[in-house]
């Protein structure tokens, strides 16, 4: 690639993608169901020796590739993104329930969400989980490229950043660190997050506008959405075992080829800021570990809710549901959420809404028993700002659409909005209790709607676009999507300005 064909990729003016309106819907011809959505021009995970020979790993340490006499699983990205938007279909289970109408009673809302929840998850099971519903081998459990019920997709390009790459075993990218202290004696537990996305025939759709049968992704330069009914899964396995929180006893346990499982820190050389990706490989190599199912988070298209998206999530919850047959049965609902209660003008979102545990909340439902039980052992029941739903893997100062509404497409310098703001120098931050400073939380948990920018206001620096838009170009919440662009820019930026030296990561991760 050129400078000239970088520089244009970088500033979406060499594939401008021109999306429809947030409410619409379509009804084009089906895609098929089954098999062969595997086959494609993208890396299946980190270190794919599929793309050495274009020097995508150049001068790393090679720990992510499936070893001499490997008979285990090794993952394959679903990566055939359908040419025409899929219909709708008769299984959508979640529209039975209606947990947005105004002017339920909270018992009928957490009633509505409860079905919601688990009728989206049913939905999200069906011809992924074949092995754990019949009591067989679960590693072979969420195979996308075996459903025959419907064409599940991965997103790709979460592959080049040696820190979060996919591993190979299931496609697992690593999240965030995440510290558990315990209530017997507070002794502290440090872990890692490990997960993996899929996307169904309407939201793959949508990858499909960017992500093309080519190799060529066309990155959007104006507002994207996902159209109606796009449903949203992810898995996220923690390295905390059982034995340290034992509401974690009796959920599916993956083997995953794994860095550090209390998160490894590269430590850069003597002057440097920030280690280069050879540094990473070396200081974080990785190897197959064994990590358990924490939390299972959905996301739907729904044009019932106010801001068009309901976000759920499931956690662990293994000892209440330990006579379940599936071991991917055993969790229970976290709640689900359809805006951010937005607190009004100059009041903290810490102490808006008054008392949720008791009032409730009227944009989402939190259901507290599990919330209870993962208190038990560990803080790992903390949820988001004020009690808004936010799981153990998450940021307790947040919420789920408090994060995603933050999804965009990165700027020429490969940045994108921050996903919270925890304060500095200047300020204690969003959710925090000190009076009359609001600046964060106006932010961070204003009301914003599919499709729609994120607004930073004073808090977030305005994107550097080269097309010289001046708001942020939306990935309508889908923060995967953002850092698959980023990656990808990173690849295509380093082939230009580091095609023989270090490579230093140098845009914005939002998920870091």
């Amino acid at each position: 690639m050129t400078k000239r064909q970088w520089a244009l990729a970088l500033g979406g003016v060499a594939g401008a993608v021109t999306m429809w309106a947030c409410v619409t819907t379509g009804s084009n011809p089906p895609a098929t169901g089954g098999a062969g959505t595997c086959d494609g021009p993208y890396p299946n995970y980190w270190q794919d020796p599929k793309f050495t020979s274009v020097g995508m790993w150049q001068g790393q340490e090679i720990s992510n590739q499936p070893p001499s006499g490997w008979t285990g699983p090794v993952f394959r990205l679903s990566q055939q993104y359908p040419a025409e938007l899929p219909p709708q279909t008769p299984d959508e289970g979640w529209k039975q329930f209606n947990p947005f109408k105004e002017g339920l009673s909270q018992e009928e809302m957490q009633k509505q969400a409860y079905g919601y929840a688990w009728a989206v998850m049913r939905y999200i099971q069906a011809g992924n989980i074949s092995g754990g519903a019949s009591g067989g081998d679960i590693s072979k459990d969420w195979t996308l490229c075996n459903n025959p019920v419907r064409r599940w997709v991965h997103i790709p390009y979460q592959t080049y950043d040696p820190s979060s790459g996919r591993e190979f075993i299931h496609g697992l990218t690593r999240e965030a660190p995440v510290t558990f202290t315990l209530t017997n004696g507070g002794s502290q537990i440090k872990t890692t997050v490990w997960a993996v996305g899929f996307y169904n025939p309407r939201a793959a759709y949508a990858l499909g506008q960017v992500w093309k049968p080519d190799g060529n992704p066309q990155i959007p330069s104006s507002n994207m959405a996902f159209p109606e009914g796009a449903v949203i899964g992810k898995l996220l396995f923690t390295t905390a075992t059982p034995e340290q929180l034992p509401i974690l006893t009796n959920l599916p346990t993956w083997q995953a080829n794994i860095s550090d499982p209390s998160f490894c820190n590269c430590k850069p050389a003597a002057g440097e800021q920030t280690c280069s990706f050879q540094e990473i490989s070396q200081q974080c190599p990785r190897t197959p570990g064994e990590v358990t199912l924490m939390q299972f988070d959905i996301a739907v298209r729904d044009s019932r809710s106010p801001t068009g998206w309901a976000y759920g999530t499931f956690v662990a919850d293994g000892q209440a549901k330990a006579s379940e047959k599936n071991p991917w049965d055993r969790i229970s609902p976290l709640g689900l959420m359809w805006g951010n209660d937005t607190p009004p003008s100059g009041t903290l979102a810490i102490s808006y809404p008054a008392d949720p545990r008791t009032n409730g909340f009227t944009q989402e439902a939190v259901f507290f028993d599990v919330v209870d039980r993962w208190n038990v052992a560990s803080n790992g029941g903390h949820l988001g700002c004020n009690s808004r739903l936010n799981g153990p893997a998450d940021n307790a100062r947040s919420s789920c659409l408090s994060c995603h509404m933050t999804a965009s497409v990165p700027d020429k310098d490969r940045n994108v909005p921050a996903i919270f703001d925890l304060g500095d120098s200047t300020g204690p931050g969003q959710c925090a209790p000190a009076p009359g400073e609001v600046t964060a939380d106006d932010v961070y948990f204003a009301t914003t709607n599919c499709s729609a920018s994120f607004q930073g206001g004073s808090i977030v620096p305005p994107p550097q676009y080269a097309s010289g838009a001046s708001q942020w170009i939306s990935t309508d919440f889908s923060l995967q999507l953002s850092i698959s662009m980023v990656q990808w820019m990173e690849w295509q930026a380093d082939q230009v300005q580091e095609a023989t030296g270090p490579r230093v990561m140098q845009g914005e991760l939002p998920a870091r």
